[in-house]
């Protein structure tokens, strides 16, 4: 119901989560303040920007749902509106969401975005604050709107490709406060041009540099860097790719050394507060109670050296996550390290693996390997390291593909959106098969379910958008 949250956007801004007090905010018909500290208020509601699009994971073939949690789901929560959705996206069926169901993700998207175009469209008019103060919190905006148009366009929409992007079709696209404006879909393009913008806007716009602690969920300009690094990489322009990625790493570059975690119990590692890993909190709390939906890939697994520490703290047998209720496979469990849900923000150890991969693309195999391996070395412990070699800058961007994979394992999508860009390279175009119980579900590259349906409920409000096939 994309076109009645619209309306709801003034209640959402009474969560805040860095101000003692919140203020009175006129409204009249839309959300209109007149002063710049209360688009800071806007900007302060986690519970709306700290989010990210859930089910992109569990399409993707690091996942596998193996006979004995299949079982179980088919007999206990085969109708279960929560869990339906995460089968019927394992299976890459026609629809997602069952009929008369709405899909939060999206809809809790484009209340964020609603919020982001009031700041954006409004705030440079506001009074009793500086141009300096005002131009930063539209630049805040920007990167929070860039990332949720990046992650829907790569939901709902195909990879983006320079000789059809301009005609495939995207997602609904806002750039001012509605509440009656036509529901259709803009290009893949136009999309991808909006957070261009945004994200060049807001490099230049006076953000602090980093955010760190409690902070962590604001833009900052390593995020910025960060984000249009990762739209460059999706789009192919490797080159601008390695600029904006390098320019984030000179503002931001800690990688966590995990042999120093090695030996911590549950719920003892770094929260996303305390990561310094994190540029930008995008959290995803869905599978946080849901491990025997994320059971890993056998292919995922058995990439992994069995000393590689995040194969052996980040991965771990299905039965301790489920009291011996299940006994198949492994599951991602970085939850129960931090406490935290995983996020789908930009990272540091994310900026190296787009580093490392356009280094490789542009032919330097061996910066390509030196740049992979400063990320490997935190990921063992020093006994146990080798660096990584390769023969050419092909052999390289193998090496540091599968490294990305790895690195990137469950963190909101990465993996889903690397298989559809990289279906379009006839090197790495794959063919994907689902098993569930005597069902075999196939995805050819480039197939039509790499594009997610939208629900069907919202064309009840939305009678022009067009649906995916």
């Amino acid at each position: 119901m994309m076109k009645k949250i619209l309306i709801y956007i003034g209640v959402l801004a009474t969560v805040f989560t860095s101000c003692d007090n919140y203020v009175d905010i006129k409204t009249e018909g839309k959300l209109i303040p007149k002063e710049t500290a209360n688009y800071r208020y806007l900007l302060n509601n986690a519970s709306s920007f700290n989010f990210t699009y859930s089910l992109v994971d569990v399409s993707s073939d690091d996942i596998v749902m193996r006979d004995d949690h299949a079982t179980y789901f088919d007999a206990y929560y085969a109708s279960s509106a929560y869990y339906k959705p995460f089968v019927n996206t394992y299976k890459w069926a026609d629809e997602v969401y069952p009929i008369g169901e709405s899909d939060s993700n999206l809809n809790t998207m484009y209340a964020a975005l609603n919020i982001c175009n009031v700041v954006i469209s409004e705030v440079m008019n506001s009074t009793n604050g500086t141009d300096a103060e005002r131009l930063a919190l539209k630049g805040e905006a920007q990167v929070h709107r860039a990332f949720y148009y990046l992650t829907l366009v790569n939901t709902f929409g195909k990879a983006f490709d320079p000789a059809t992007s301009s005609t495939d079709p995207g997602v609904p696209l806002f750039t001012e406060p509605t509440v009656d404006a036509d529901i259709v879909r803009a290009s893949v393009q136009k999309v991808y041009d909006l957070i261009v913008s945004d994200l060049t806007e807001a490099i230049d716009s006076g953000l602090k540099s980093v955010n760190t602690g409690r902070n962590v969920g604001f833009s900052s300009k390593a995020s910025a860097y960060g984000l249009l690094a990762r739209t460059y990489l999706y789009m192919g322009e490797y080159a601008k790719a390695l600029t904006n990625a390098e320019a984030a790493l000179a503002l931001q570059n800690t990688l966590l050394n995990l042999e120093t975690y090695a030996s911590y119990g549950d719920y003892s590692w770094p929260t996303t507060f305390q990561d310094p890993e994190i540029m930008l909190s995008k959290s995803s709390n869905s599978y946080m109670y849901s491990p025997t939906i994320l059971s890993l890939s056998d292919e995922l697994l058995n990439s992994f050296d069995t000393k590689d520490l995040r194969y052996q703290l980040y991965t771990r047998p299905i039965s301790n996550m489920t009291w011996g209720s299940f006994s198949q496979g492994r599951a991602y469990c970085k939850e129960y390290l931090s406490g935290d849900a995983r996020n789908a923000g930009p990272t540091v150890p994310e900026m190296y693996v787009i580093k490392a991969e356009c280094e490789a693309r542009n032919g330097n195999a061996t910066t390509a390997m030196a740049t992979i391996n400063t990320l490997r070395k935190k990921r063992f412990k020093a006994a146990e390291y080798y660096d990584l070699t390769a023969t050419n800058a092909e052999d390289a961007l193998v090496i540091v593909l599968a490294e990305r994979r790895r690195e990137l394992m469950c963190r909101g999508g990465f993996r889903w959106f690397d298989l559809k860009r990289l279906n379009k390279d006839p090197r790495f175009a794959k063919t994907i098969t689902h098993k569930y119980l005597t069902e075999t579900h196939i995805l050819e590259p480039n197939g039509n379910r790499y594009q997610f349906p939208f629900a069907k409920i919202l064309f009840d409000y939305a009678p022009n958008l067009e649906q995916n096939n």
